[in-house]
């Protein structure tokens, strides 16, 4: 550790916290969120507009281990950090339950069998709602059927509800319509999935850290962002979808988007404190499998452990906008105006006992400096492909001095003078630049950017003069993977040569330090403070080599040697924020 005030609140988290966990450190224990950082599903679209057949396909394994019920409620991202499309899983006590992201997109949106099974039998859904279609069990209002709200409150292991649904006896509609599971495969996305998988398309592996224009990166139409035409592809068409998820544990099902409706958090949806004496929200683990099923039986699997964030009560949104905490959902508190609490201690809400009222997520946020060995010899074949998931709040391309847009819709939308992802803006902001140094076995080095060496042949001034920087890179999107061995990037000499931008001297072994950020942290620049503040990513690694059927994957360390909440708090006066400046490396 740099600072004493950062390793002071460390040890202070540990003895506070839970006992095997400390909160806002790089560790792997149950969450109260988990983060699937990248996921991809593709085949091709059959004659009902299923993904079907030979392709790849994400399977997430989700573990309570928690006595009590939960409800896990699931956003998933596009690779835009737009939410797309969400649904609740309830979860028993000590439950398991096994996602295929294929089948969800599919539309089968209650993976939990056993959930599904109490529904079926009794017309009761574990959300609380009344579904037997009993006398007096529904009502009809302007053409729309709205059911009896009945939620089974309770900490036992088959009661999932902390507290009514706020909306509860009212018209509003989230309450009707967070239901926790549909009737059979396709009934929750019919009519939908036209939308989702046209918002989650047009993806694949990325080969440019600089152009946009790189495919993958730009969309041709994309109904989450609010631009194109939902329509499915026609039958026989191959399909790739990727994107992100999201899995909070909540005190009631809820289809509030956590990046769009603030009632996810005035509200208390998301799960934070009041959890009775012994019981707490971090309680879900979980691994992800990624699944290549080739056609003629080969392909590859590998995995990793879900990203499990901690919640910790002295992670609030104290003092709001003008010295907020930082939290892994902190931009979208920090974007949705109304999400920063107004009351301390949370939103005054009437239908929820104080206990529960909190300001904002609590979630601890991640890093932003990694390092990852690469394989890149062509002597074997063997290579790595890296899988980045970063966030923040970017500048406004509308109002180009304001910083607050939470998602790269605009950015990918752009304006007819600007076009898509103009440089600039999203993350083309130059103070989200990567800062990449690549090493290889013998501690030579190369950082980018930097001035290419010169080639063999012209020497001395006349090269010095045509050997320009490669370009910037940058990570383009919020959610991909990228495929290092082809990295392409531009070089001036000779001219339109065309380089591997992060290890353009071609080592054949080797490890990466990256940086997302501009190297040169300055907190004391408010203005750039939105920036900075809400900057964080996580990577994934993942090597293999051909004909192999097994990857290793795994997740890249984490080299930043500070407190990851900023800024740090300081318990010696009975908490609050800590008055200074910690600044990472």
């Amino acid at each position: 550790m740099k600072k004493i005030t950062a390793l002071v609140a460390l040890a202070l988290l540990a003895v506070a916290g839970t006992g095997y966990a400390v909160t806002c450190a790089y560790d792997n224990v149950p969450g109260a969120t988990l983060l699937v950082p990248y996921f991809r599903v593709s085949g091709t679209i059959d004659a009902a507009g299923m993904v079907n057949g030979p392709g790849t396909d994400t399977a997430i394994a989700l573990v309570n281990v928690s006595s009590p019920g939960v409800i896990a409620h699931v956003t998933v991202y596009n690779k835009y950090s737009k939410g797309v499309f969400d649904f609740n899983i309830p979860m028993t006590g000590k439950d398991v339950v096994t996602i295929s992201m294929r089948s969800i997109i599919n539309g089968s949106l209650s993976p939990n069998t056993h959930s599904a099974s109490k529904r079926s039998t009794s017309g009761i859904d574990p959300c609380g709602l009344n579904l037997s279609g009993a006398a007096g069990s529904t009502y009809s209002s302007g053409g729309v059927v709205y059911y009896l709200y009945t939620p089974n409150i309770g900490w036992n292991a088959t009661q999932f509800v902390r507290f009514s649904h706020p909306e509860a006896g009212t018209t509003g509609v989230d309450w009707q319509r967070a239901i926790g599971d549909y009737a059979q495969l396709g009934d929750a996305l019919s009519g939908f999935r036209a939308s989702v998988i046209g918002s989650l398309d047009e993806s694949q592996d990325i080969h440019s850290f600089t152009s946009k224009t790189t495919p993958g990166i730009l969309d041709a139409d994309n109904p989450a962002c609010g631009y194109g035409t939902a329509t499915l592809p026609v039958a026989g068409s191959a399909v790739t979808l990727t994107g992100y998820i999201g899995i909070d544990v909540v005190n009631y099902c809820t289809n509030w988007f956590p990046d769009q409706q603030a009632e996810y958090y005035t509200n208390d949806a998301i799960a934070t404190k009041g959890w009775a004496p012994t019981y707490t929200p971090n309680v879900l683990i979980g691994d992800i499998f990624y699944l290549d099923n080739k056609s003629d039986g080969t392909g590859n699997i590998s995995g990793d452990p879900a990203i499990a964030l901690e919640f910790d009560s002295r992670l609030e949104w104290i003092g709001g906008v003008a010295a907020p905490v930082k939290t892994f959902y902190g931009k979208n508190v920090y974007s949705l105006a109304s999400a920063t609490e107004s009351v301390s201690g949370g939103a005054a809400n009437p239908l929820v006992n104080s206990n529960f009222w909190f300001g904002g997520d609590g979630r601890e946020p991640l890093g932003d400096h990694y390092g990852y060995r690469f394989m890149a010899n062509n002597s074997f074949g063997g290579q790595t492909w890296i899988t980045i998931f970063r966030t923040g709040l970017y500048k406004s391309i509308a109002t180009p001095s304001s910083t607050g847009v939470n998602n790269l819709c605009e950015w990918m939308i752009g304006t007819t003078a600007l076009g898509r992802g103009p440089v600039g803006y999203g993350l083309f902001d130059s103070n989200l630049a990567l800062t990449m140094t690549t090493y290889d076995n013998d501690e030579n080095s190369y950082s980018t950017p930097q001035p290419v060496p010169c080639p063999p042949g012209p020497s001395g001034q006349d090269c010095q003069q045509q050997s320009v920087n490669i370009a910037t890179p940058y990570a383009l999107l919020e959610s991909a993977r990228y495929d290092m061995l082809s990295q392409k990037g531009t070089n001036n000499y000779p001219p339109g040569t065309t380089v591997n931008v992060t290890n353009p001297r071609g080592y054949a072994d080797g490890w990466v330090d990256v940086l997302f950020r501009a190297s040169a942290l300055n907190w004391t620049d408010l203005s750039l403070r939105p920036i900075y503040f809400y900057n964080q990513a996580w990577v994934g690694v993942q090597h293999s080599a051909p004909g192999a059927i097994l990857s290793v994957g795994h997740s890249a360390p984490l080299l930043n040697n500070d407190f990851l909440c900023y800024p740090a708090v300081d318990f010696t006066t009975g908490g609050g924020n800590f008055v200074g400046t910690v600044v990472g490396n």
